[in-house]
């Protein structure tokens, strides 16, 4: 069989893989929208209405996926006759996450074609196939946010990039290029840092003899760049003042000089250390190749001034040596870097096989196997029933009707509505865990959990960082530690988890990164009141411990 024809039998095959591990369960959450930035997109697509009012009112990020999703809405709304379509977050997210899904699968033969002009065949065969399995990508094709929208913008941002190295005065490119970087930063505005790409592709090729011309061409890369964008993000412009106001809240969180709860699982976290350990979670043991290739891609790159090589490893570099520094580390926000290691690691792993060849086809032949079994590991929570879900049901069943349910604020309440029975058939109380510890958060605890018949905990987001957190939570670590012990008077009486699962094997990812887990398969622990201690005693336990 030629080359040319088992390669795309190879790549067709990858992709229908790929595809089957993004689009398998999209309703995971059978229509909760327990992604908290699922809500708020799901929240102003169902503000819009064409043509009247095209203002989402949310500049956290950009209109244009909005559009998108509110387009596709109005489209199944004339097939379907069915309005929830615009209105019903749940429906929304599934407009959205199939989209994610399917510009995740878009991106994967998109990476081969950029292995093999960077390389060649073998690395552009590899490095989709690590990136069809990648399971950092994966889980972002099943949430409805930017991050594939954002993945698919970088690696065609780099390819258009790597043909004006290749044609430096091919018009067609700029323009193209120009176009998709105006959509990306209309997608979100993060994605102003792809400009590097470009940038370096620019002054990579800058040639005296001929800058008019290049000059013209890069002018109207900006120019149709910024056309684009104020097309499809218009109120940057027309609200700019409430769109500086969210930029800057948004820089002030990510920096850490605005405390919010929300990041607190940061606070004593190391920086790229955090980065990288997370790298294992969302790629496996590719991990580690990736690094050393992206190490030896720039090296080479600069030895030997090659161009392609300095063009694709300038980015993720420069990415990581800025996002990496922050002080909120969300494992988002090395999503754009993960197609640039999956392409590092192939190429890494063929130089292996080129200098070492046994070994290298013995390393090569283990990833492969390790990285197919986290990733079915992974893809098993799709598999399972949601969590939070099961949890639910499990009340609904076994805790009487008027019970007084004791939950966590900022996280997700259970239960949540199933069929016909919802949370109002309890008494429900959020305690408020993150406010400040002092005498009056102990006579707090101790005034609820004597009135409670039951603790729900739906998941670590909590618990998990507040222990840590000693010398800001004292009083708070002592409650989750004597909870968790008993001591309290209230018992665990369910728990509910998915771990990623393979061949019999449980993988616990409670180290990981708190977002890598806690919206599509947390723990849940359900603690009943056994003992019913009354408030002066369980005031004693916790301030005397």
């Amino acid at each position: 069989m030629p080359k040319i024809t088992r390669d795309a039998l190879l790549i067709c095959l990858i992709i229908i893989v790929g595809a089957f591990f993004r689009f398998y369960n999209l309703n995971w959450d059978e229509g909760h929208s327990f992604h908290p930035d699922e809500r708020n997109i799901a929240a102003s697509v169902s503000r819009v209405r064409f043509p009247d009012k095209l203002d989402p009112e949310f500049f956290a990020y950009g209109s244009f996926p909005i559009y998108i999703y509110r387009t596709a809405g109005e489209v199944l709304l004339k097939v379907t006759k069915d309005t929830s379509w615009n209105y019903e977050w749940g429906n929304i997210n599934l407009v959205g996450r199939f989209f994610s899904a399917l510009f995740s699968t878009l991106t994967i033969p998109l990476i081969y074609i950029l292995g093999r002009r960077l390389f060649n065949r073998y690395v552009g065969l590899f490095s989709a196939f690590f990136f069809s399995f990648c399971v950092g990508i994966i889980q972002t094709a099943h949430f409805a946010v930017t991050e594939s929208i954002l993945i698919f913008s970088v690696v065609s941002v780099t390819l258009l990039s790597l043909l004006i190295l290749e044609h430096p005065t091919k018009k067609i490119n700029y323009l193209l290029l120009g176009g998709l970087f105006g959509a990306s930063l209309a997608s979100k505005m993060s994605t102003i840092s792809f400009l590097i790409i470009p940038l370096t592709s620019f002054f990579l090729t800058f040639n005296k003899r001929d800058y008019k011309h290049r000059f013209i061409s890069i002018i109207s890369f900006f120019a149709l760049g910024i056309l684009i964008f104020l097309i499809l993000n218009p109120y940057t412009v027309l609200r700019f003042e409430k769109f500086l106001e969210s930029m800057r809240y948004e820089s002030s969180v990510v920096s850490g000089t605005l405390p919010v709860v929300y990041t607190l699982q940061f606070d004593k976290t190391f920086p790229y250390v955090f980065q990288i350990e997370n790298f294992f979670w969302q790629m496996g043991i590719l991990a580690g190749f990736s690094v050393a290739g992206m190490i030896v891609i720039f090296s080479e790159g600069i030895k030997n001034r090659n161009k392609k090589y300095i063009l694709f490893s300038l980015f993720p570099i420069l990415y990581f040596a800025y996002v990496g520094s922050w002080h909120t580390k969300f494992i988002r926000y090395m999503d754009p870097l993960l197609p640039f290691l999956s392409i590092s690691a192939a190429f890494f792993l063929y130089l292996l096989i080129k200098n070492f060849k046994l070994l290298g086809k013995f390393l090569l032949l283990t990833v492969i196997f390790l990285t197919i079994l986290w990733t079915i590991a992974f893809f098993s929570i799709y598999t399972r029933g949601q969590t939070r879900i099961t949890a639910s049901r499990w009340i609904y069943e076994n805790i009487n009707p008027g019970s007084n349910i004791l939950t966590e604020h900022w996280d997700d309440g259970l239960p949540v509505t199933i069929s016909s029975n919802n949370p109002g058939e309890y008494r429900t109380e959020q305690l408020a865990i993150y406010d400040e510890d002092n005498e009056n958060k102990i006579n707090y605890y101790a005034d609820n959990l004597s009135q409670g018949d039951f603790i729900v905990i739906n998941s670590r987001r909590l618990y998990a960082t507040l222990i840590r957190l000693n010398d800001k939570y004292p009083i708070t670590q002592r409650y989750y530690k004597l909870l968790f012990s008993g001591k309290l008077g209230y018992e665990k009486v369910a728990e509910f988890s998915s771990y990623p699962k393979v061949l019999g094997f449980e993988i616990n990812d409670d180290r990981s990164e708190e977002t890598f887990q806690v919206y599509d398969h947390p723990k849940v622990m359900i603690f009943g009141n056994t003992k019913r201690l009354d408030k002066d005693t369980i005031y004693q336990i916790i301030k005397n411990d």
